[in-house]
């Protein structure tokens, strides 16, 4: 078995449902961030990045803002790590330089009122390895998920071909999240990504936080890309009161 099918089904073995890698080189031949932002910026023997992904469940995101949708988010978040640390070190095992990024890596909401701006983008790094396109919420949007997906990457320097990127965009351009936002921070640019005001975007998560019902996830919540959608046809994946009384309990 080669190489890159060995990692691939490690990857499923811990819990992955998307699996995809990008060349390292890719932020510099199709550069979209500053170079600081470029994962060999940091760690120069990077040559490879394995993205992994898991979905968010449309009937427990669409109760959003709940402490159903936040245990769901807290439950992501350590499969994620859990998942990229395992990987690493598989492939630190079979001698090939490796580590992980984790899935936020910042310190708490507060401080992304002075930087908005994450170390190392996920989204850019799943753009880069074809697990989808970017949306105009400046989500990344996937075929099987939409954007109700959530992303971590390990760097590494064993010699796993790159995956294709995605050629279609995936965007519907509906200005759904456009109109559902509740911090109003999507602006249209007439250039396809809307203009994001992040501040407003941080300051709706504080009130959240102070509500203990963060994150919001309202963009990814109404985006109708995704064949997870297709088995709630015909059905809402909660109801409107549902939806209410999920919110008044537990925040």
């Amino acid at each position: 078995m080669e190489l890159k099918e060995e990692i691939y089904e490690k990857a499923r073995g811990y819990g992955a449902r998307l699996v995809r890698t990008a060349a390292a080189d890719s932020w510099e031949h199709e550069p979209i961030q500053a170079p600081e932002f470029w994962p060999r910026s940091f760690w120069s023997w990077c040559t490879r990045v394995i993205v992994l992904g898991i979905p968010l469940f449309p009937p427990m995101i669409r109760s959003t803002p709940s402490e159903v949708y936040k245990e769901l988010y807290d439950t992501s978040n350590r499969l994620m790590d859990e998942m990229a640390y395992l990987l690493a070190a598989e492939l630190t095992d079979r001698g090939f330089r490796a580590s992980f990024f984790p899935r936020d890596c910042y310190d708490g909401i507060p401080v992304l009122l002075d930087n908005p701006s994450a170390a190392f983008s996920h989204v850019m790094a799943g753009y880069y390895a074809g697990v989808g396109t970017f949306g105009d919420s400046h989500n990344l949007l996937t075929k099987e998920y939409g954007p109700r997906v959530r992303l971590v990457s390990v760097l590494t320097d064993a010699p796993i071909e790159p995956d294709p990127k995605l050629e279609q965009g995936l965007c519907l351009h509906c200005k759904k999240c456009l109109r559902a936002c509740p911090s109003g921070c999507f602006e249209e640019s007439g250039r396809g990504l809307y203009k994001m005001d992040k501040r407003a975007c941080t300051e709706h998560h504080l009130q959240l936080i102070r509500e203990h019902r963060f994150p919001c996830g309202v963009c990814a919540s109404v985006c109708p890309v995704g064949e997870d959608l297709k088995l709630y046809r015909g059905v809402e994946p909660v109801t409107k009161d549902g939806a209410k009384h999920l919110q008044s309990f537990g925040s």
